[in-house]
């Protein structure tokens, strides 16, 4: 709502609860939502740095419909010009307002922002926002100094440049480039900053600073604001026009954080190891993840959460000691095919979040430190963490380096918001002030500007005061990690190799620790970059459970479905590592021998398939149905420790529910009791042990509800539930009967899987009719071991499971079968060896 004082500068204005939601409090009713205004002059203007007087456009947005008109005042010298803004555009719940400020003979300039609503005019300048015409002389432009200019290099109008850098404690620096074939061009001192126009300055060229105090490198110093660099050349910056490419995701909007179903990835291990899309390079790149956005629009998921992707010193790193926060990784590729990448992935629904590490800079290749020759960036002395120094926050010229990089990767990139990595080390020491404020200035103005997005914490241990809201004292993101809910999961899943999960605990994690810590406040996962990095001491969960290659047998199977199935049907926002959906083995190790990149050979393999197709069914089931959202409520209804049975409800606002039943045991039960919370038709939308996706089946379908009262509700059923299940139930009247799968254009029998087997396999066949079926083993001389199907079967895909037994429930002997399938357009043989 508007506020009774002048608020802080706009550029940092604390209004921690400016979510999308206000703006339904947005429109011409005389009272202006000042917490979704902005105008960041750094970013918004056109061009960004205007020179020798030329005409500009200021941009600024505000709500939707939140005002009635606006304008610019703009002073040259004498001349007092209002010009008229009209509204441009919309994104996410903004209007972008923009006015074009005339050209000028004089060599200052300054305007602010007029805002109304029916009868109120309030106004927006370099101090703030404020009710009265303001004092402070209004946002600032000097066409000598160029002291308007962003920093780093700006190509401006008319050729050329402007490069401006942060070197508070020297009297002389120079920037030397292609432009001027490494001469010196002498920069002016303005305030903690250095400005120099430079022309011949052209896009994609090189340049660097020149500190006559500085000792490294021979004076020569990167760019920190760099879009780009040439590593191999030690670091050399490079020009980026920051418009050049084409954007074609207008119509993209940023998903709910209700319904984010999260991935996370990186780039150089994503592509290239038994890759059906082609050979890709060690590391894998940009274009590489584009050319493979299909296989994640077909899994489901709607945001990825890239690892970072920042400059790193070598070829091969996870990202997380970085030499810069603002130049993409150039072994990646370049940055326009980094904006590339977030388009194709935007194109096709798919949210991008980028991991930023604001905690410390690389140890290595630190070219911030001494950087002027005088430490500037960095403290004195030394605040380290773990991996490296931090930087000096509480500084001026620090923390708008840092708060200004993440408006940077939304506006530029697109990017749809950030996982902050070790938030538990942003405030070692003296920081313990500045470093907190930094946080929640990077919230304040993301829920200012960027209210659709989304920030994460990644706080370990968990602690609520940082997804608390900054107007309560808290750090404001949006979800924090919860290592509670990692941590029971996990040691359930392990704890089931005894025979002895604690189903108490798992509880504990379906329901959250406190307002603060559950459904979007809470991001679940049982497995992510650190559990599965060998440099941490963690390893890929079915490694674990299964220590045998290929790591897949039917625990590592049976105990991750459950674990990623609990983490996507809980109250909260999920996630999990690239390669679960196909049961990767391979540790997350970016390394030059390429042993840590994901192998797409196990998603056509039979197990890894079956995998994919339980998360693609799973993941449209969490993205679409509103009870599964991270805010539907949950109740835990049914906890056996002794049969290591969990059984939960999820609700949404409006009452509809689902059941959620989680069989952690090594036990068989085939008539299980459960409580249900309504009567009537129920189906089973998902069965992780259905045949379908590689399971033992039996399945439960369709069934109706009319045991007596258990589990404190006043009916119930009995269902099938073998060992390691994860089933959803839902009643039929809220999700409906699916339709059959489509049919094939001709009868076909599968291979079966696994082949050769000890245990079950599981025999896919499909028909392009309906018609009676009859699926038998057969033995070596034509004897019918076993008839798994003699009936009516619809039209479609369908799958059954032989657990190797005969007709009177004997294990059959090892050797050579044949599968057998007979219907009324024909036949089909498999053969099936059994070890």
């Amino acid at each position: 709502m508007r506020a009774c004082t002048t608020l802080a500068p706009v550029l940092t204005l604390v209004l921690s609860l400016a979510l999308p939601g206000l703006t339904q409090a947005a429109a011409v009713d005389g009272n202006i939502e000042w917490s979704g205004v902005s105008h960041y002059a750094w970013q918004d203007r056109r061009p960004v740095c205007p020179v020798n007087g030329e005409t500009f456009q200021v941009r600024f947005q505000t709500y939707r419909n939140d005002l009635s008109s606006a304008a610019v005042r703009v002073t040259a010298g004498a001349t007092v010009t209002t010009v008229p803004a009209t509204r441009v555009g919309t994104r996410g719940p903004y209007d972008l307002w923009a006015a074009q400020a005339p050209a000028t003979a004089s060599n200052t300039e300054s305007y602010w922002i007029e805002l109304s609503d029916g009868a109120l005019t309030d106004y927006v300048s370099k101090n703030g926002i404020t009710h009265t015409v303001p004092a402070d002389g209004g946002y600032a432009l000097d066409f000598t100094t160029f002291d308007h200019a962003p920093p780093g290099a700006t190509l401006v109008n008319g050729g050329g440049a402007v490069f401006k850098v942060w070197a508070p404690n020297v009297a002389t620096a120079f920037v030397r480039g292609e432009f001027n074939a490494w001469g010196t061009l002498a920069m002016t001192k303005v305030g903690e900053y250095f400005t120099a126009r430079a022309l011949n300055v052209t896009d994609r060229s090189q340049y660097k600073f020149y500190f006559p105090t500085r000792t490294a490198d021979g004076g020569y110093a990167p760019d920190p604001y760099a879009r780009a660099f040439n590593s191999p050349s030690s670091y050399n910056s490079i020009v980026e026009n920051p418009f050049r490419f084409n954007w074609t995701d207008t119509s993209y909007a940023t998903p709910s954080i209700e319904k984010l179903v999260i991935y996370q990835l990186h780039i150089g291990t994503f592509a290239g190891l038994n890759d059906p899309a082609g050979a890709a390079p060690n590391p894998s790149r940009y274009v590489d993840v584009t050319a493979r956005v299909a296989h994640l629009k077909s899994l489901g998921v709607n945001a990825v959460q890239l690892c970072p992707v920042n400059e790193f010193p070598g070829d091969f790193s996870a990202g997380y000691n970085p030499v810069t926060h603002y130049a993409p990784e150039w072994k990646y590729g370049t940055p326009d095919e980094f904006k590339a990448m977030i388009n194709a992935l935007h194109r096709n629904g798919i949210a991008v979040l980028l991991d930023i590490v604001w905690n410390h800079i690389s140890p290595t290749d630190n070219f911030m430190w001494n950087y002027d020759g005088t430490q500037s960036w960095f403290e004195t002395p030394d605040v380290s963490t773990p991996w490296g120094s931090q930087q000096a926050f509480g500084r001026t010229g620090v923390d708008d380096h840092l708060a200004h990089n993440s408006h940077y990767w939304l506006s530029e990139f697109h990017v749809d918001g950030f996982r902050m990595d070790a938030t538990a080390f942003m405030t070692p020491g003296i920081h313990s002030l500045s470093g907190w404020q930094l946080m929640q200035r990077l919230n304040n103005e993301k829920n200012q500007r960027w209210a659709d997005k989304i920030t994460i914490a990644e706080q370990l241990p968990s602690d609520p005061i940082y997804s608390t809201p900054t107007s309560l004292g808290g750090a404001g993101f949006d979800t924090q990690y919860s290592m509670q809910f990692r941590d029971n999961i996990r040691n359930a899943i392990f704890a089931a190799a005894f025979g002895d999960p604690s189903m108490n605990s798992v509880r504990t994690a379906l329901l959250g620790a406190g307002p603060w810590l559950s459904g979007t406040h809470g991001y679940h996962y049982v497995q992510l970059h650190d559990e599965a990095w060998p440099s941490t001491g963690g390893q890929r969960l079915v490694k674990t459970i299964d220590p045998t290659a290929p790591y897949d047998d039917q625990w590592a199977r049976g105990r991750t479905m459950i674990a990623l199935g609990l983490t996507l049907t809980s109250a909260g926002v999920p996630a999990f590592l690239q390669g679960d959906e196909w049961m990767e083995s391979n540790p997350f190790n970016p390394a030059p021998d390429g042993s840590g990149r994901i192998d797409w050979s196990r998603k056509t393999a039979p197990v890894g398939a079956g995998a994919f197709a339980f998360y693609q069914r799973l993941i449209g089931f969490r993205t679409t149905l509103s009870p599964l959202f991270a805010n539907a409520a949950t109740h835990v209804f049914h906890v056996n420790e002794a049969g290591n049975v969990i059984g939960f409800r999820r609700t949404d606002a409006n009452g509809n529910t689902m059941v959620i039943v989680a069989n952690f045991s090594n036990a068989d039960y085939p008539a299980y009791q459960i409580g249900m919370p309504l009567g009537g038709a129920w189906t089973e939308i998902v069965n992780s042990q259905n045949p379908l996706y590689g399971g033992s089946g039996p399945v439960n379908g369709a069934f109706t509800v009319t045991g007596g009262a258990y589990d404190g509700f006043n009916q119930s059923t009995t269902i099938a539930l073998p060992k390691m299940t994860f089933a959803v139930f839902s009643p039929q009247a809220f999700v409906g009967v699916e339709p059959p799968t489509r049919a094939p254009a001709t009868l076909a029998l599968s291979a079966p899987w696994p082949n050769p087997t000890r245990q079950h396999a599981v025999l896919k066949f499909a028909l392009p009719l309906s018609s009676r079926v009859r699926l038998s083993i057969v033995d070596v001389s034509g004897r019918v071991v076993r008839s798994l199907a003699d009936g009516p079967y619809e039209a479609g895909e369908h799958a059954l499971a032989w657990d190797g037994r005969d007709a009177e429930g004997h294990r059959s002997a090892p050797g050579l079968y044949f599968v057998r399938l007979e219907t009324s357009t024909g036949q089909r043989t498999t053969r099936l060896v059994r070890l």
